[in-house]
């Protein structure tokens, strides 16, 4: 899950999103979740505070609710933040909030707007969303030019469309562009496989400690 404070994402840290997880259900409006971390510190969200909870559904979509943060307690060094909903469970089209700083290698076509037309550049994925991604290439491509992407992960490939909309130098030898991307002609079986590998991303790097 991601936590959303007060309408706007909690950041200690610019574009640093608060990545939790589900940890007990007590009831229909009552849940123990895991007190948030970032740079591997616990962040201190006060007992009493509104948010709102993400969550993603495999085949469903994005959902959210906003809770109040009733009580904290510390089981084996587990920090446990219990959380009371207020509000009905919503589906949210937030889709552009569930962004991924993650290295993935990935491969671009270009289908028309720049003289690299069918050409197969290597390029790196930096982040991704549902919305987008920025990706660092070898080649530079002209804004407004229509991509082919094949991001490839753990699971196998995902492809989408999408548009440039900026091009500019990046320090890298390999990689010498800094590329970003909207996704355009995004059929909602893929967006929701996009938002499903970021969190399942995010659970796994915060079960080994790294978020």
């Amino acid at each position: 899950i991601e936590i959303d404070f007060d309408g706007e994402p909690y950041l200690f840290e610019k574009n640093k999103q608060l990545i939790s997880q589900v940890l007990d259900i007590v009831d229909d409006k009552h849940i123990f979740i895991a007190a948030p971390i970032l740079n591997n510190v616990i962040v201190p969200i006060p007992i009493g505070s509104i948010i709102r909870i993400i969550y993603f559904k495999k085949n469903m979509g994005v959902f959210s609710f906003v809770a109040k943060v009733v009580g904290r307690k510390n089981i084996e060094d587990i920090y446990y933040l219990k959380i009371q909903r207020t509000g009905n469970i919503e589906k949210t089209q937030r889709r552009n909030f569930f962004r991924l700083d993650a290295v993935l290698k990935a491969t671009i076509n270009v289908l028309k707007g720049n003289e690299k037309e069918g050409m197969a550049i290597e390029a790196l994925i930096k982040d991704i969303s549902g919305g987008g991604a920025k990706i660092i290439s070898k080649v530079r491509l002209e804004p407004e030019s229509i991509i082919h992407l094949k991001i490839h992960i753990e699971r196998g490939v995902i492809i989408a469309e999408g548009k440039v909309i900026r091009c500019i130098p990046f320090k890298h030898e390999d990689y010498p562009y800094e590329i970003g991307v909207i996704f355009e002609n995004l059929h909602e079986s893929i967006r929701n496989e996009i938002i499903s590998f970021i969190f399942e991303y995010q659970r796994k790097m915060r079960k080994k400690g790294l978020i």
